[in-house]
């Protein structure tokens, strides 16, 4: 009787073990999954914040390449959360490196206007060189350009610039400054500023700049360019204004509104500038890329291959007529090797527009007319035309 109240007993003690042990481990499973949900939710919304510490401070010096197209099947204006951007078929056609310096290492007369004091309105405390404009002629010679630019813990703002003009210094301040970035940065953000400057030419007359920005924080995710992959947040910028020029000689002047653009930007932690920069024009309904500047290595020029084109020697497309003032387009084709065209018309953003089937009679040589060209908004587009195993693409442009 007690052996069995025993075994009993025994039987009991390892029930309840057997119980509190799988009570255990399903704990520890459970805890586990917990674990791994929080750790996969973490990675696919790995949102990132840009401050202050992410810009380029003095003594930075930053390699970018610059593009014509962005590649074909992208579209500049689509964006959202968790975002995945695709700018891998870049091809560069130059480079550059930008250079940034104290306002201490700029002229003299730079470094008096824009010191980093507290008590100066136009206090700057990074400097970089701007365009110069000596090549590009006309009546007013303008050369030497830097560009000055205050980042604090809350903003990143263009203060002025200055430039020599016809051989005197000039330094430029924004009596309202150019607040390019406020920080944090974070997907979802928006605001605005108003910024504007003044310059007096002695005997000459003197101008005027207004200008209205509007920031959007609209998109945030992976981006990949030829300089690899990266975890960004997107801004968009869209700028308008006007300019004022009076001239003494004329006794008068006049004002004119500036183009709307926008200024499509990933940046990255520690990235110092954007990753991506996309610089577009808007006319009326059309967008058209002004620029495209992606961070990355020094790449040889010899190693450059452009746009992916695949021809035969004896193979050739041209586009006419380029310019068109009236919208009438043909392609003009020698020896392709089928007697079916496809040919897609893409916006300079890379969106495509247009998919259009055409035959050929005539192998050897064929002028095509691509009529449907004639509805789009004036502006450069990027026409790509396969034959058979032959392929090339056209930059045409509709006045």
């Amino acid at each position: 009787m007690i052996s069995q109240r025993g075994e009993q007993r025994s039987s009991l003690f390892y029930l309840i073990y057997f119980i509190i042990f799988e009570i255990m481990i399903q704990n520890i499973r459970f805890v586990i999954a917990i674990c791994y949900l929080l750790i996969s939710v973490q990675s696919s919304e790995a949102q990132i914040t840009i401050v202050n510490s992410d810009m380029a401070v003095a003594g930075d010096t930053l390699r970018v390449s610059i593009a014509n197209f962005a590649p074909i099947g992208t579209d500049v204006a689509l964006t959202g959360a968790n975002y995945t951007w695709d700018y891998s078929g870049l091809q560069y056609t130059s480079q550059d490196v930008d250079t940034f310096l104290a306002t201490s290492a700029t002229a003299a007369l730079y470094a008096f206007y824009f010191i980093n004091s507290p008590i100066n309105p136009n206090r700057a405390n990074v400097a970089s060189r701007g365009i110069d404009l000596s090549a590009a002629g006309g009546a007013i010679p303008v050369s030497d350009v830097y560009n000055f630019y205050y980042c604090s813990s809350s903003l990143y703002q263009q203060t002025g610039f200055g430039a020599n003009i016809s051989g005197a210094t000039a330094p430029i301040p924004y009596s309202a400054k150019d607040i390019i970035y406020h920080f944090p940065l974070n997907f979802g953000n928006a605001d605005s500023s108003d910024s504007n400057y003044s310059l007096s030419v002695p005997s000459i007359g003197y101008v005027e700049g207004q200008q209205h920005r509007v920031n959007h924080v609209d998109g945030w995710g992976a981006l990949t360019t030829p300089f690899g992959t990266f975890n960004t947040v997107r801004v968009v910028s869209e700028l308008t204004g006007k300019d004022s020029l009076y001239l003494d000689t004329l006794g008068f002047g006049f004002g004119f509104p500036r183009n709307k653009t926008r200024e499509y930007k990933w940046l990255a932690t520690n990235s110092k500038i954007p990753e991506l920069q996309i610089n577009t024009t808007v006319l009326g309904a059309n967008e058209i890329v002004s620029s495209i500047r992606y961070r990355d290595i020094y790449r040889n020029s010899s190693t450059n291959v452009g746009l992916n084109i695949h021809q035969a020697s004896d193979f050739s497309v041209n586009v006419f007529p380029n310019p068109s003032s009236n919208g009438d387009c043909y392609l003009k084709v020698n020896n392709s090797s089928g007697s079916k065209l496809k040919v897609n018309v893409y916006a300079v953003t890379g969106s495509l527009l247009l998919a259009l089937d055409k035959s050929l009679d005539n192998y050897s040589s064929a002028t095509i007319s691509l009529s449907e060209l004639n509805a789009l908004a004036s502006g450069m587009y990027r026409i790509s035309v396969v034959a058979g195993n032959n392929s090339t693409q056209l930059c045409w442009i509709k006045k």
